[in-house]
Parts: C-alpha cells; structure tokens; sequence
C-alpha cells in the first residue's frame, strides 16, 4: 500500500459518505467549488471527502477528520448559487498531509483497507450477518421503505463490509456515530456496532408505536364516555 497523488478535498457539513454509496451534495463555498473544479481537470475526477469536526464556514486542515472516503465525482450541474452533484464514494482513505493550494485544501492519500473476518464461515459470523440483515430489512419496513425494494437492495450487498457500511449510511445516527463506523476497519467489529445501532432504533420505533397505539386508545375511550354522557 502506498501513497496516492494529492486528491482535493472536498469538506462535508453533517455527513459521512461511505465506500460503495452514492450521495448527492450542494456545493457552494469557495473553496470547495475550487476544489471540484480542481478534480473535474484531472484525468480522473476523484476527491478525498472528509467530514468536517465542527458546521463552519471556514474549513481547516485541523478542522477535518483524518479518514474519510476517495469519492468519484459524478454529473455536474452548475447554479447560480454554486453546484449540484453527486458524489459516487469508492473506498475509505487516510489524509496523511492536507495542505493548501491555489485557494482549496489537497491531501496525501493512503487507501484503508478493510480487515477482513479471521473466520468468514464461523457460524457465529454467519449469524451476525443474518442477524444484521434481518433487523435492517425490519428498520427499513418499520421506517416505511416498500419490502420489496428493502430486500432487494440487501440482497444485492452480499459483502460484509458494504453491508455493514450500507446499514450504517441509512440508519438514523449522529453524524459522530457515522464517522466512527467509518473509521472502523475491521469488518466484524464495524458489522457489530451497525446491528447494535439498528437494534436500538427498532426499539425506539417499537415504543413510539406502543405509545401511539395507547394514546389512540385513551382518546376513543374518552370519545365513548362523552357519546354516552350526552
């Protein structure tokens, strides 16, 4: 593994792209469009999205998570208040160097691989990817994404690692949870954390459900007794 050619970096505000996933951005600042300008001139239109520490203006080598995602740019429309593009994220990264240059940030790029499962076919492994699946197909119904459409979006991701890291790009979490998955390489370990995360949505679904089922019960009750009194 060695160090790629400086990429520009192109700074997110409360978002975490993850490898293998699309996500459409708005880009408006000045250096960021300088950026992508920067990448679209390049024989490969590649850009190190890094999430940025705190939501400001002015970004900063120091204001950057260090991991964040090699990310291909896609169709380009420009606006009158800036850009509108989609992003196509291909693999975690590492900045080693972010520097400044020509009025936007570039940084020295080493690829973070995954740490595979030691053991793929333990069966305790196995059940953690079923399991995994199983409440995210759950989350995503409980959520109101069609069934069909749910299944077939999980049943394309047969990779553990995508799996993990689709379940953890549309699970409901802070953007910190999210660039804590990101920065977690191994695989199992990062699979763990996404199901613990879908885990406690489902439950706080559940009582959301319960509670408004209790709710509507205690109004019709009341609506009774009012019916009856008059």
């Amino acid at each position: 593994m060695t160090e790629n050619a400086p990429l520009p970096v192109l700074p997110l505000r409360d978002a975490v792209l993850f490898p293998g996933l699309p996500m459409p951005i708005g880009a408006g600042r000045p250096g960021t469009l300088k950026a992508i300008e920067a990448a679209l001139r390049s024989s490969e239109p590649l850009v190190l999205a890094l999430t940025q520490r705190q939501n400001v203006d002015e970004v900063t080598p120091d204001g950057l998570h260090t991991v964040g995602t090699i990310a291909r740019l896609g169709q380009v429309h420009r606006t009158l208040s800036g850009m509108q593009l989609g992003l196509q994220g291909e693999a975690r990264g590492i900045a080693v160097r972010v520097t400044e240059k020509e009025g936007y940030l570039v940084a020295t790029v080493l690829p973070a691989a995954d740490q595979a499962p030691t053991e793929p076919h333990d069966p305790a492994f196995v059940a953690l990817m079923r399991e995994t699946r199983e409440r995210a197909l759950e989350l995503a119904k409980r959520s109101g994404l069609p069934e069909e459409i749910a299944r077939e979006v999980l049943a394309a991701t047969s990779d553990p690692g995508r799996l993990a890291d689709l379940v953890a790009a549309y699970a409901e979490l802070p953007t910190a949870e999210r660039q804590t998955l990101l920065e977690t390489l191994s695989v199992e370990e990062r699979l763990r954390k996404s199901l613990v995360h879908v885990q406690r949505q489902l439950a706080v679904l559940v009582a959301q459900e319960d509670l408004q089922s209790k709710v509507r019960e205690e109004i019709g009750d009341r609506q009774r007794e009012a019916f009856l009194r008059e």
